[in-house]
């Protein structure tokens, strides 16, 4: 009977010893399916990117008012949809603010669209497109109250600004 008590002790050891080495064995496999989820998103988000990337360049780089404006509305969207964790709001500092654009050794989203939208009012007020070329400016005013467009929504104002002059000027000559 002592015989038999160890045997069964020994063959229970061995099972665990099989059944940890097993389940050592499976648990960097896991780990791995994790990370390939990880790089399949990180794809995606390249993806996306690169999307928003084409968006805004063909906007820069068009004379189309209808394509620039669809572009702006675009990358708009776009940056309505990303998520806020995504993309955290940094807190404000005491430093001064940019006057111009600010360098960035990355692309923001929103950046983007502010300039897509503010180049597509500046086209559109050139071309006599007043409506279009309001809408662009307040898309930005609107939509981008952060310190770090200001120099965009200070473009935009400007723009307003002189939409306003011109719409005043061409009332009062029709008045008189």
């Amino acid at each position: 009977m002592v015989g038999t008590m160890r045997e069964w002790s020994s063959m229970r050891r061995e099972k665990r010893l099989w059944l940890t080495l097993v389940l050592a064995l499976l648990m960097p496999l896991g780990g791995c399916d994790t990370s390939r989820q990880s790089s399949r998103s990180s794809l995606s988000d390249n993806g996306r990117f690169m999307d928003l990337w084409s968006t805004y360049t063909h906007c820069y780089r068009s004379e189309d008012l209808d394509a620039m404006r669809t572009d702006a509305q675009r990358l708009s969207r776009a940056v309505n949809t990303i998520d806020s964790a995504e993309d955290p709001i940094l807190p404000e500092s005491n430093e001064p603010l940019p006057l111009g654009p600010t360098v960035r050794l990355s692309a923001d989203p929103a950046a983007m669209t502010a300039a897509c939208a503010l180049r597509a009012g500046q086209v559109a007020q050139g071309k006599g497109h007043l409506n279009v070329a309001r809408e662009m400016f307040r898309m930005i005013v609107t939509n981008f109250p952060q310190p770090r467009y200001q120099y965009y929504v200070a473009q935009a104002r400007l723009g307003l600004e002189q939409l306003d002059a011109a719409g005043h000027a061409s009332l009062s000559s029709l008045t008189m």
